[in-house]
């Protein structure tokens, strides 16, 4: 996902995206019942297409008993090894969800085109090639968080729960995003699950942002809540937005060591 920075890593424009409290609850998703034995929890998502950098990443996911969820795009252009390394992420347990056909905005192409264009050139064709690829994927994140409530509406009628993306003002603590925590007994009835991006934390870029996110956590483990993050790479320069793996290490060690269960898509109710 392709986003531009101001001080935070996303940003979401009020009008025309609804907050989390504007969610539409899902009722039409395909979805087996899920059982919860967890009572709160951190939900680490990473878009776009860096197949080999995440499957490296597999031995660092394992050494933390951590599962993710990988939201891809462009699925039409990945190589037989890009879509055998998805299935190697999908066997370690991760989940992988759809990111788009091109990655196009949402509001942006169905105010041109059509809510039914949309769904026709981006949606449609991106879960029928990943189906028939083994790859099913339950749930979906916008490309640069462009959504509203109707796209919403549409959506959770094929996939169970999507993504959108919000970000921090300056001096804004983490904690404080109120969208990106879900309390647990609310995720079934919340289709629309916002995330905050922390590509770039704790480096010069985002220095404090290692800080931000296991305060966040405990806020969360504390709550009784899940809290959703997004990132794109993993590597240590790149290309494109990343986080560096040892940044990695440091949230899924934090994560482990307060006892909060790390969560994908596909584990969510």
């Amino acid at each position: 996902m392709k986003f531009p920075f101001l001080i935070s890593l996303t940003v979401l424009v009020a009008a025309p995206f609804a907050s989390a409290a504007e969610k539409p609850k899902k009722n039409a998703a395909p979805a087996a019942h899920k059982t919860v034995n967890w009572q709160s929890g951190v939900v680490l998502t990473f878009d776009d297409r860096f197949i080999d950098q995440w499957v490296k990443q597999i031995p660092l996911f394992k050494k933390y008993d951590a599962k993710v969820t990988f939201f891809v795009d462009h699925f039409h252009t990945l190589k037989p090894t890009q879509i055998k390394g998805l299935r190697k992420l999908k066997a370690a347990g991760h989940a992988i969800g759809c990111h788009g056909a091109k990655h196009r905005k949402a509001v942006d192409y169905v105010n041109k085109m059509g809510l039914d264009n949309y769904l026709k050139a981006e949606i449609n064709p991106a879960v029928k090639l990943m189906t028939v690829a083994g790859l099913k994927p339950t749930s979906f994140a916008y490309p640069s968080s462009s959504r509203n409530t109707e796209i919403d509406r549409e959506l959770l009628k094929t996939f169970r729960h999507i993504r959108g993306g919000t970000g921090m003002k300056p001096e804004q603590r983490m904690r404080d995003l109120k969208t990106i925590f879900v309390p647990v007994n609310e995720i079934s009835k919340t289709g629309t699950l916002i995330g905050t991006g922390i590509d770039y934390a704790g480096t010069e870029k985002r220095p404090d942002y290692l800080v931000q996110i296991k305060d966040a956590m405990d806020h969360a483990k504390k709550r009784g809540e899940i809290v959703i993050f997004y990132a794109h790479n993993i590597s240590e320069n790149g290309p494109g937005h990343h986080l560096r793996p040892q940044a990695l290490a440091e949230i899924l060690a934090h994560a482990q060591h307060i006892n909060l269960p790390t969560l994908t898509y596909d584990d969510l109710p």
